[in-house]
């Protein structure tokens, strides 16, 4: 059990409790030795004793250790703690995504485009290094107030064409609400499966919401297969049209017809962020102070 005051490995004093999670608890910790304000993730016992918890927990700490880029939240450590496994990550000092929609409700297009811009960024970077992420959502994804966004949680992320992936990529892992439908059908994780659901993720920042929800993950998961995607301007009818041409583009079902990959649905968010009639339109200046919706 882990108090306030505890001092975890010698060096990390654990300052506030930040969360609790299915598999793990986050504390807030101060590093003694840098003098950092550091966010450490402890392994709970009872996920412990599943040896799959342990190898999705040891996932993280390798796939992000050997990352570096501002758009990726860093791990600092990684160790054992009285038959327990924990992991120190810079500490992210603003919200995840689906806490700031939880206040705001929605982003403006011109929010939305550049926290687009610097997760494709992001994207980009752990695709060149051969990791599929296989978890986007707006829960593992961190907004800080100067708006940088930062790209957490890799403890699904599996290598491309690594014979590690095996049995894990035979499985369907992931969230129901940004499942890609050839997931859902058994196939394996690739880059556009991430695309897929980077671009569900778009769709909630600009709405609110996912496209697709429900109580049973399983119902959701089929939608994706089954299901046709409503358009983001039947709910925010004033966005721009060119946010429906790269959302479809993003999440469509043919695989042909999809991004190929994460640097031309970039470019499009970056001709759209660009485009100053565009940026024009969107939310109004009162909605937009107040966090109200547009619809």
């Amino acid at each position: 059990m882990i108090h306030i005051n505890d001092i975890i490995s010698e060096r990390y004093k654990v300052q506030a409790v930040i969360g609790h999670g299915g598999m793990s608890d986050v504390y807030e910790a101060r590093d003694i030795i840098f003098k950092r304000i550091v966010a450490l993730k402890i392994l709970k016992e009872e996920a412990a004793k599943k040896v799959d918890n342990i190898i999705r927990f040891q996932n993280e700490a390798r796939f992000s250790s050997s990352l570096n880029h501002i758009n990726i939240i860093k791990i600092y450590d990684y160790g054992e703690l009285e038959n327990t496994l924990f992991i120190v990550n810079e500490f992210a000092k603003g919200q995840t995504l689906r806490e700031a929609l939880d206040f705001k409700r929605s982003f403006s297009i011109n929010e939305a485009c550049s926290i687009m811009l610097q997760l494709c960024d992001a994207l980009i970077y752990i695709h060149s290094k051969g990791i599929i992420h296989r978890d986007i959502k707006s829960t593992n994804v961190y907004i800080n107030p100067d708006g940088s966004v930062k790209l957490g949680d890799f403890g699904i992320s599996i290598l491309l064409n690594s014979t590690l992936n095996i049995n894990e990529n035979k499985k369907i892992m992931g969230t129901a609400q940004y499942l890609a439908p050839e997931l859902v059908k058994g196939k394996p994780s690739s880059f556009q499966s991430d695309i897929y659901a980077t671009g569900i993720l778009f769709f909630e920042l600009l709405t609110g919401q996912v496209p697709f929800d429900g109580d049973d993950p399983s119902d959701v998961a089929i939608m994706h297969v089954k299901g046709t995607l409503p358009s983001p301007l039947k709910l925010v009818s004033n966005l721009p049209k060119e946010v429906e041409k790269i959302f479809f583009k993003a999440t469509d079902k043919d695989l042909s017809k999809r991004y190929k990959n994460v640097k031309l649905l970039r470019d499009d968010i970056l001709r759209l962020y660009k485009d100053k009639k565009a940026m024009r339109q969107g939310r109004s200046f009162l909605a937009r102070i107040f966090g109200l919706s547009s619809n």
